[in-house]
C-alpha cells in the first residue's frame, strides 16, 4: 500500500462526483481490491456523497464536503464530513420496494456494499459518516 491517509475537498456540486469516483477508483485498486468490489466500493462512496449533496446540502455550492480515505490494516475507512443541514438516520425508515422511488435506494445500496457504516456529528455540529470496506 503507497498511501496510509488521503484527503480531497469539494463544493456540494453533483458535477464534483466524477472527481471523487475518479479518486475513489485509484484508492480501491492500490489497496487490492477486485475490479469487482472496487466497483462497487466506488459506488457506495458516490452514493453517499450524492445524498449528502442532495439532502443535506441542498444542490448549495458554497457547501462542501471533506473525504478523508484512511487505509487501517485490513480495511479502506472513507469519512464523509459536510456544512449541510442537520442529518438524522433514525429518519430513514425500511419501506416496501413499491414505495420507493427513483432514487431512494441510496442507503440500502451503502449498508449492502460497506462492511461498515456509521453516522454521526462532530463536536462542532457537522454531519459525518464513516464507511469501511474491509479488504479480505
Amino acid at each position: 500500500m503507497e498511501f496510509n491517509r488521503i484527503q480531497i475537498n469539494i463544493t456540494a456540486n453533483p458535477a464534483n462526483l466524477k472527481q471523487v469516483r475518479a479518486m475513489m477508483a485509484k484508492v480501491a485498486l492500490a489497496a487490492g481490491l477486485s475490479e469487482k468490489d472496487a466497483g462497487s466500493f466506488i459506488l457506495a462512496v458516490n452514493e453517499a456523497c450524492s445524498n449528502i449533496i442532495k439532502h443535506c446540502c441542498k444542490d448549495d455550492p458554497t457547501r462542501c464536503i471533506d473525504a478523508t480515505i484512511n487505509f487501517e490494516g485490513d480495511s479502506l475507512a472513507v469519512t464523509l464530513v459536510d456544512n449541510g443541514n442537520r442529518f438524522d438516520i433514525g429518519c430513514i425508515k425500511s419501506r416496501d420496494i413499491e414505495e420507493i422511488k427513483p432514487g431512494g435506494l441510496g442507503v440500502h445500496i451503502i449498508r449492502e456494499i460497506m462492511d461498515v457504516v456509521e453516522y454521526s456529528h462532530t463536536p462542532e455540529g457537522l454531519n459525518q459518516i464513516k464507511l469501511i470496506k474491509k479488504l479480505n
